[in-house]
């Protein structure tokens, strides 16, 4: 691997792991930190943006903030053949729209919540797009619904009750390469349920054919020795591991992170 042109669009999450990377070559910011050997960089708009990583020759484009993938920054510079890692707006919508979320983790066996007609026991969860409360009675329940209603009637018609799941809460980021899902360890998870979880994710970006490549962090609860999927989120978190980041990153780019092992 050659040494790479990184831009990080974002707050500089990524910053520490990039540095201390072999293959660095220069490093751009999009934020207002400043560090020795980074150079600063603004936009306004993404395809400006698009046109300076091609003037700066830009290997590499590392977006962390979750709104601005959401807005769909990797569609853009996708179209303008830059190496994105960042999911696109489509597949960044799993993190909002909760009820076509859960339904398509049960169809590839990824545990969630139990769904409830009727509240028997409490406390519940009350979701909606973008939306997750917890409920302690049925007037919270009502509050509740009455609240989204008023704020936003589309919304208020994703509504639905979940059971609480009471245990341990993990966020586990993986990065998907468009073929390969790479889970980064976390030991606090058994390996044996991490790693039935992992293929299962994999198996439901491939077979749905997700084609990004960029980060997809699990919001899970491990409960009575099982893992249930609670939500996604897409911004960067900077995960636990000892090889080359870049190097990482580059595999994920030509589709070759099954190569991996951390």
């Amino acid at each position: 691997m050659q040494r790479a042109n990184v831009v990080i669009v974002g707050e500089g999450k990524s910053i520490e792991l990039i540095q201390n990377s072999k293959y660095l070559n220069k490093l751009y910011l999009t934020s207002n930190l400043k560090i020795k050997g980074g150079l600063n960089i603004k936009f306004n708009t993404f395809r400006e943006l698009a046109q300076k990583c091609k003037a700066l020759q830009a290997d590499i484009v590392i977006v962390e903030d979750e709104k601005w993938i959401q807005q769909g920054i990797a569609d853009v510079l996708k179209q303008n053949f830059i190496n994105c890692i960042a999911s696109n707006a489509k597949w960044s919508e799993l993190s909002i729209h909760n009820l076509y979320t859960r339904n398509l983790l049960e169809k590839y066996d990824i545990n969630t919540p139990q769904k409830l007609v009727l509240p028997i026991d409490f406390p519940v969860i009350v979701r909606a797009d973008g939306i997750i409360k917890k409920a302690n009675s049925v007037q919270e329940i009502i509050d509740i619904r009455k609240k989204i209603f008023e704020q936003s009637p589309v919304i208020g018609k994703t509504i639905f009750l979940e059971k609480f799941i009471d245990g341990e809460k993990y966020v586990v980021p993986s990065l998907f390469d468009g073929k390969s899902l790479l889970t980064f360890p976390n030991v606090n998870i058994e390996q044996e349920l991490l790693n039935t979880y992992t293929k299962n994710l994999e198996n439901l970006l491939r077979s749905e054919k997700a084609e990004f490549i960029g980060f997809i962090n699990s919001k899970l609860i491990l409960s009575d020795n099982k893992l249930y999927n609670t939500g996604f989120s897409f911004e960067f978190l900077k995960p636990d591991f000892d090889v080359d980041f870049l190097y990482i990153l580059n595999s994920a780019i030509y589709q070759k992170l099954d190569e991996i092992n951390l």
